[in-house]
């Protein structure tokens, strides 16, 4: 057995279990480009977030010729249901320089909001400017469910290109899946996973999509989470009304094994939040 057959054999059997319950939706066709960033659905009037979202590429795929790539991304709550969002995209190709190959405009709204526990859902749109490629319009839900220390959360996102010289003949569509677990007020342990599909139109077989999964480790070096208690959660708007001017970071590593021929045999990747 080959090297890069171990990886992919032994990223199977540790999330085998894990992505079970997402069986309907990973063998569906599935596409775009993104970072490896599970989306939460939720928005706070007047919360403005600072974030970069890095990644780093070993053993390049069939389709993927990385080294690394990175979105750093501005957010701002304009009313209680209501975010803008701006997005920049850079990528370095093996044997390249790390470049902009992409930004992107457009807002989320919530159109749940839970007090606490239980289920939230947002819907987001954004307009994307590509370099050297159709500009992009992507769309869809993110939903979340979280129950005392426990939370699962799903963005299904769909992306048609704009113009009239379109590379593709259907839409892309791409998911990102967290399952998570808070072990107390700063760290918390999780499995991701991400994929794509390019063309719904031409899917491929499942080792011509991007497919990735992995562990992660979240931390949270913030006054909120000081506050932070399993057994007593506030509702969004009182959490909101006693937050402390402070500035909340958040952060996130982690790495995700390759499941595809299409896909890199491993990607690094990390998360730095800024909330203020």
């Amino acid at each position: 057995m080959s090297r890069r057959s171990g990886i992919r054999l032994l990223g199977r059997c540790l999330l085998g279990a894990a992505l079970l319950p997402l069986g309907a939706v990973l063998l569906m066709p599935i596409p775009a480009k993104a970072q490896f960033y599970v989306r939460q659905p939720d928005v706070a009037k007047g919360e403005t977030e600072l974030e970069e979202h890095g990644a780093v590429y070993a053993g390049p795929g069939d389709e993927e010729q990385l080294r690394q790539s990175h979105e750093v991304e501005f957010k701002r709550g304009l009313t209680d249901r209501v975010q803008l969002i701006v997005e920049g995209f850079l990528e370095q190709p093996i044997g390249e320089n790390l470049q902009a190959t992409e930004i992107e405009i457009g807002g989320q709204y919530q159109l749940i909001k839970p007090e606490g526990d239980g289920f939230a859902l947002a819907f987001r749109t954004l307009y994307e400017a590509v370099k050297d490629d159709p500009d992009e319009i992507l769309f869809g839900p993110l939903a979340r469910y979280r129950k005392g220390a426990d939370s699962t959360t799903l963005n299904t996102f769909f992306v048609g290109q704009v113009g009239d010289h379109p590379t593709i003949d259907s839409l892309e569509f791409k998911y990102n899946w967290q399952l998570k677990h808070e072990l107390n007020y700063r760290v918390a342990l999780g499995i991701e996973a991400f994929g794509e599909i390019e063309d719904f139109a031409h899917p491929g077989s499942f080792n011509d999509q991007l497919h990735r999964a992995g562990p992660v480790l979240y931390l949270n070096f913030g006054e909120e989470a000081e506050q932070y208690s399993a057994a007593k959660r506030e509702s969004e708007e009182s959490a909101y009304e006693q937050k402390s001017e402070a500035p909340e970071l958040k952060m996130a590593a982690g790495v995700l094994f390759g499941l595809s021929d299409a896909t890199s045999d491993v990607t690094f990747k990390f998360d730095a939040e800024l909330e203020f």
